[in-house]
């Protein structure tokens, strides 16, 4: 029963989770109070957040998340309940891990029993999640991993994911499409191509972003790699993803606004599906374990 449990919410998280974002204002270095309302998102308005009746300001923790993502830090944001062995374990393996990384990387330990943090685990919605639970915030306010269970230093290593990634996923926790230009600057057509996708992303009107990936950047060739794009391609190549994290269309060369515009706007009704499914045909969300 546990098992089926914590594979039933580790499916759903992701999609659960990442509106986290919509309901912190971490971007801006702000903290909201428990009672506070979602704010709107760029599609539809966010459910109201649960009025929390046991304390009217923020929690240590909340703080302390909002006061290192608003410092360009990596947060590993750990929940456990005492006397838990496979917390003390998982607890064991942050602590060594924060001893040897060279990661720009904060831990920041929840106790969810403690009143104290309420609106931290009401907000995130980990009351019934399995434990240990440990999330992974990027500097940019999305989350990149959320594991269920002990996981090691190598792990927790490996779950970094690169600049423009995090980027593209950011967006797409947003409910924003993406359109992804990769090229390099030996490429003549490259500024006429990202004029294009700068142009289509003010069409859109703050429903899509814009996102330039240098292909021979070294920091991006996994990424690159999971794209399914040839680093050696002699003409640049656009990528556009949904909201729905579904890859609408693929340009090699010139591309038209108008195509990229459709794009970022279509669903397709079978094939890819979205990130939380594990199926997805975008960038890769790592898997909740």
């Amino acid at each position: 029963m546990q098992t089926q449990t914590r594979s039933k919410w580790a499916y759903g998280i992701m999609g659960a989770l990442v509106l986290a974002m919509t309901l912190f204002n971490f971007n801006c270095g702000k903290v909201e109070k428990g009672n506070a309302q979602a704010q709107e998102t760029s599609q539809k308005s966010a459910p109201p957040i649960p009025a929390v009746q046991t304390q009217t300001t923020a929690s240590i923790a909340t703080q302390r998340l909002s006061q290192a993502l608003s410092d360009g830090k990596y947060v590993y944001l750990f929940f456990y309940e005492p006397g838990n062995i496979d917390c003390e374990t998982m607890e064991r393996n942050l602590d060594s891990f924060a001893r040897k990384t060279k990661k720009n990387v904060e831990i920041i330990k929840v106790d969810r029993k403690d009143p104290n943090n309420s609106d931290i685990v009401t907000r995130l919605k980990t009351q019934t999640a399995p434990i240990p639970l440990t999330l992974l915030f990027t500097p940019n306010g999305g989350i990149m991993a959320a594991f269920t269970k002990v996981i090691t230093e190598e792990e927790l290593t490996q779950a970094f994911p690169s600049p423009k990634k995090a980027e593209t996923l950011k967006y797409m926790q947003e409910g924003k499409g993406v359109i992804i230009c990769l090229s390099h600057k030996k490429m003549s057509s490259r500024g006429e191509i990202q004029a294009c996708c700068s142009q289509a992303k003010d069409k859109l009107a703050g429903k899509a972003e814009c996102i330039n990936i240098d292909l021979s950047d070294p920091k991006e060739a996994e990424f690159i790699k999971e794209l399914k794009i040839d680093p050696n391609t002699p003409e640049p190549v656009t990528l556009v993803i949904n909201p729905q994290g579904q890859v609408t269309g693929k340009y090699d060369g010139p591309v038209q606004v108008t195509n990229l515009v459709e794009a970022a706007t279509k669903v397709v009704k079978s094939g890819c599906c979205p990130p939380s499914s594990g199926k997805s045909c975008g960038p890769t969300q790592p898997k909740t374990k």
